[in-house]
């Protein structure tokens, strides 16, 4: 997924989706002790092919 078209491409774990508001909690697929969740707007996320 991308956060929006014109970002680079992250691979994402969708944690979390609240359909109500139109958010979900992503977190960043990395080999890393920073990652943390962070909500994000459903409609900024975009299918990315490899």
């Amino acid at each position: 997924m991308k956060v929006s078209a014109r970002g680079p491409k992250f691979v994402f774990t969708i944690e979390d989706i609240d359909e109500d508001a139109g958010m979900a909690m992503i977190e960043v697929n990395a080999d890393s002790p920073l990652t943390y969740p962070w909500p994000a707007r459903v409609s900024d996320l975009v299918p990315v092919e490899d």
